[in-house]
C-alpha cells in the first residue's frame, strides 16, 4: 500500500473511518512519517466518539446523542476529507502547511498536532457537517437544535481525550511533549478545552452558512472564507517559536531512547475481535487496550 491508496479511502461511517485510520497509521509507522502524530490523535478522538455511540465502557447504559446515526455518518464524511487532504489541491493551504511541517525531521509534536487540528476542524469540519445535513431539514428548528446538541456533545468527548492523547504521543513518538505538559501543569488541558469549544462553536455557524449557500458562487465564497481563516492560523503556528524547547528535549531523548515506530501498538475499539485491516506482510503487535482514548 502507498500514500495514493491511503488518500483514496472514502469512509462512509465511523467503523470505516477507524479502519481507514489504522491503515494510514500502519503506513506512516512503516515509513516513519510524522503525519502519524495528527492521525494518531484523530484516531483516539474518533475512538471516544465510537465508544459514546455504541455504549462502550463508561458510556455503558448511557445515551449521549439524540441522533447517534447522524454522528455515525458524519464521522465517515469528516474522515474522508482528511484522506483527501493527502493529495490536496492548491487551495487547501492549511493542510499544505500541516503536511509540509510533518515532513520536516524532528518537527514538534505539539506543532504537528495543532496544525492538523486547525486544518481538520476549521477547514474540513464545516464542509463535512454541511454535507451531512439534509437540505429539507434546514428550516426545521427542532431538528437543527438536536443536530447542534449532538455537535456540542462531541466537544465534551474530545476534551476527555486531551490527557490520554498527550501521554500516548509522548510515549510513542517524542518525549518532549511530556516535559512541556509537566511545565504547564493543567493549563494546557484547560486551554485546549476552551479552544476546542470556541472553534467548534464557530464551525457550526460556518457549516450552516455552507449548507445554506447555493452551489456555485455562494458555496465558493464560504469555502474561500474557511480556507483563508484556517490558513492564517496555520501560518502563525508554523512560524511560532514556542516549539523550540520541545524539539531540544526530543533531540536529546532521541539519542538516548530511540523509538521503533513499527512496533507502536494501536488502540482497538471495544468488542472488536475482527482481523486487523493491515496490509499483507505488515505483521506487528497491536494493543488490546479498549475502545476509549484512555486506554485502560
Amino acid at each position: 500500500m502507498d500514500i495514493d491508496e491511503i488518500a483514496a479511502q472514502r469512509p462512509a461511517n465511523i467503523e470505516e473511518a477507524l479502519d481507514a485510520m489504522r491503515l494510514g497509521l500502519h503506513y506512516y509507522h512503516d515509513v516513519h512519517d510524522r503525519r502519524a502524530i495528527f492521525l494518531r490523535l484523530y484516531y483516539m478522538m474518533t475512538l471516544e466518539v465510537y465508544a459514546a455511540i455504541h455504549g462502550c465502557r463508561e458510556y455503558k447504559d448511557r445515551t449521549i446523542f439524540m441522533d447517534p446515526d447522524w454522528i455515525y455518518r458524519l464521522s465517515g464524511k469528516f474522515s474522508s476529507l482528511y484522506f483527501q487532504s493527502l493529495v490536496a489541491p492548491d487551495g487547501d493551504r492549511a493542510w499544505q502547511i500541516a503536511h509540509s511541517v510533518a515532513k520536516q525531521p524532528g518537527s514538534s509534536v505539539i506543532q504537528n498536532a495543532l496544525l492538523g487540528i486547525n486544518a481538520h476542524i476549521n477547514f474540513d469540519l464545516p464542509r463535512a457537517i454541511a454535507a451531512n445535513l439534509d437540505p429539507t431539514e434546514l428550516p426545521n428548528y427542532e431538528i437543527m437544535q438536536k443536530r447542534k446538541f449532538d455537535h456540542d456533545q462531541v466537544n465534551n468527548l474530545l476534551v476527555r481525550t486531551v490527557n490520554p492523547v498527550q501521554r500516548v504521543l509522548a510515549k510513542n513518538y517524542e518525549p518532549g511533549i511530556a516535559v512541556v505538559d509537566k511545565v504547564l501543569g493543567g493549563y494546557d488541558e484547560r486551554a485546549c478545552g476552551v479552544l476546542l469549544r470556541t472553534y467548534r462553536e464557530r464551525v457550526w455557524w460556518n457549516a450552516l452558512s455552507f449548507a445554506a449557500a447555493k452551489p456555485g458562487i455562494e458555496q465558493t465564497i464560504v469555502r474561500n472564507k474557511l480556507e483563508w481563516e484556517s490558513s492564517q492560523l496555520a501560518k502563525s503556528l508554523r512560524h511560532s517559536r514556542l516549539w523550540g524547547a520541545e524539539r531540544g528535549v526530543n533531540r536529546v531523548a532521541r539519542s538516548l531512547f530511540p523509538r521503533d515506530w513499527t512496533a507502536v501498538p494501536l488502540e482497538r475499539r471495544c468488542h472488536d475481535h475482527r482481523e486487523d485491516p493491515t496490509p499483507p506482510g505488515a505483521d506487528r503487535p497491536l494493543g488490546e487496550i479498549g475502545c476509549s482514548a484512555a486506554g485502560s
